[in-house]
């Protein structure tokens, strides 16, 4: 009876090892599979961060003030162009549209 209860005791221990290491082994692949995707994510921040700072993709941060709406106004009497005014101020032909026609009354 005793012999029989230590190779008992002795496949508990052994069912108890094989769990915890295959336990930390999985511990140890999804550990690894997370630095990985740190990495591109990390990755992917500084490519963002870069997109960003280009040019090409910032939106229009100014916004036009009441000197340039009355020069807008002024050539637009003289009988100047939209592409002549534009060329001029530096706004785009809807921007001086809107400021010449004002249908929202908002210049």
């Amino acid at each position: 009876m005793l012999k029989k209860l230590k190779k008992q005791k002795k496949k508990d221990y052994n069912w108890v090892g094989k769990y915890i290491k295959e336990y930390n082994e999985r511990v140890l692949y999804y550990e690894k599979q997370l630095a990985e995707k740190n990495k591109i994510i990390d990755y992917l921040k500084i490519e963002n961060d870069s997109l960003r700072k280009n040019i090409k993709f910032q939106g229009k941060q100014k916004q036009i003030s009441d000197k340039d709406i009355d020069r807008i106004r002024k050539l637009k009497n003289e009988g100047k162009s939209y592409s002549y005014i534009s060329n001029v101020t530096g706004w785009s032909k809807a921007t001086i549209s809107r400021v010449i026609n004002n249908k929202k009354n908002i210049y």
